[in-house]
């Protein structure tokens, strides 16, 4: 004879095995979402990046423009002679 006991014992381990495999799935997810590949993290390293790539591109700019105005001056000194 099958005792209901042992059976509603059964019914609540495997919802307790449920409720364990289902909140070690969120963890790895929430883990995932922080700490992984595409993370939150590396989104706010990726954004440091390019403002630190913006910067240097401006600089270049600039040494760009000064380098550009001197060989023109210089250029107009050769032509001029």
């Amino acid at each position: 004879m099958i005792d209901f006991d042992d059976l509603q014992q059964k019914k609540f381990d495997y919802k307790i095995a449920l409720v364990v495999i289902i909140a070690f799935l969120f963890a790895f997810y929430v883990y995932d979402l922080l700490f992984g590949s595409r993370s939150y993290m590396r989104l706010l390293d990726l954004q440091n990046e390019y403002k630190t790539l913006q910067t240097h591109v401006g600089e270049l700019k600039k040494k760009n423009e000064k380098l550009q105005k001197e060989y023109f001056e210089l250029k107009e000194l050769e032509g001029g002679e």
